[in-house]
């Protein structure tokens, strides 16, 4: 049976899109995209655990040292804007990448993840506080924290709104919530439909446009400072290259074309689309009411 919206409490739904045994489905109220059937209790965070170990991951990221370094400085740099110091909490850090480099500026950093081994390879590796374990039961203290980040963990969790009232209770009186998800009201994912690369199901089980995002955000406590959406040129020529279906000469010039625009076309038309809130990636900069920066 379909739950109501997590967004709106809304119970009319429209197909958006299929993904093989998924379809995603579309509310007709706040336009949260939802995946359905939805998983049962448990098998989302077990999805989690056992998808990749710590080693597996620190491969995949390894191949894009670079560019996940410029991404985090430029995450770094946002935050200072609204807070440059404090203690800072990653949840779903995976292997700490992320808390490596804050801690490189000056950051009191801690993570939070539910998958186990890559906890284990986080400490191990990096000597960073990273707990194998849901922020909900992890046991922080009220007012623990002056930032709390969540990069791409939003949509995998069941329960969104138990989620970020446990940051909201984490967090001190004007504390800042930093939020990345993929964008469903984006371009490509208008384009590509079902072959969006960035849907995903059933890992990802919701599917945010800004406007739900900002909703779902501010009923939790929090008043949003800033959003952007934006998105890497070669994931956005990732994206196109999966959807080209040509084969033999036909495929090779299509791919060779797109390449070309990922190197010089995509990165100018990129920015337009960004201001206009279609770019792949939505980011939300949020303060805890109740307080001042």
């Amino acid at each position: 049976m379909l739950r109501a919206c997590a967004v709106c409490g809304g119970t009319a739904f429209d197909v958006w899109g299929r993904q093989g045994e998924y379809s995603i489905l579309k509310c007709g109220a706040c336009g949260l995209g939802v995946t359905s059937p939805f998983p049962e209790a448990g098998q989302a965070g077990e999805l989690n655990r056992t998808t990749y170990s710590g080693e597996q991951r620190a491969a995949v990221y390894a191949v894009r040292e670079k560019e996940l370094e410029a991404r985090y400085g430029g995450y770094l740099a946002r935050i200072k804007r609204f807070r440059p110091a404090g203690a800072l909490l990653d949840v779903g850090c995976s292997i700490g990448l992320f808390m490596k480099a804050a801690r490189q500026e000056g950051f009191a950093v801690t993570g939070v993840e539910l998958n186990g081994d890559c906890a284990v390879y986080g400490r191990g590796k990096f000597g960073l506080d990273i707990r194998a374990s849901a922020l909900q039961v992890a046991g922080f203290p009220d007012g623990a924290f002056d930032i709390v980040t969540l990069f791409d963990v939003l949509e995998h969790a069941p329960e969104p709104r138990g989620l970020l009232a446990a940051v909201n209770r984490v967090l001190k009186s004007g504390g800042l919530l930093v939020v990345q998800s993929p964008n469903l009201d984006s371009y490509m994912a208008r384009l590509m439909k079902e072959n969006w690369r960035w849907l995903t199901p059933p890992d990802h089980l919701y599917h945010f446009t800004p406007g739900a995002m900002r909703r779902l955000i501010e009923a939790q406590g929090f008043s949003v400072r800033a959003v952007r959406t934006w998105e890497p040129a070669s994931d956005f020529s990732g994206n196109i290259f999966s959807g080209l279906r040509a084969r033999g000469l036909a495929g090779r010039v299509l791919r060779k074309l797109v390449w070309l625009a990922g190197l010089f076309l995509i990165p100018l038309l990129q920015r337009l689309w960004w201001k206009a809130g279609k770019g792949g990636l939505i980011e939300v900069y949020a303060v805890k009411t109740g307080g001042k920066l």
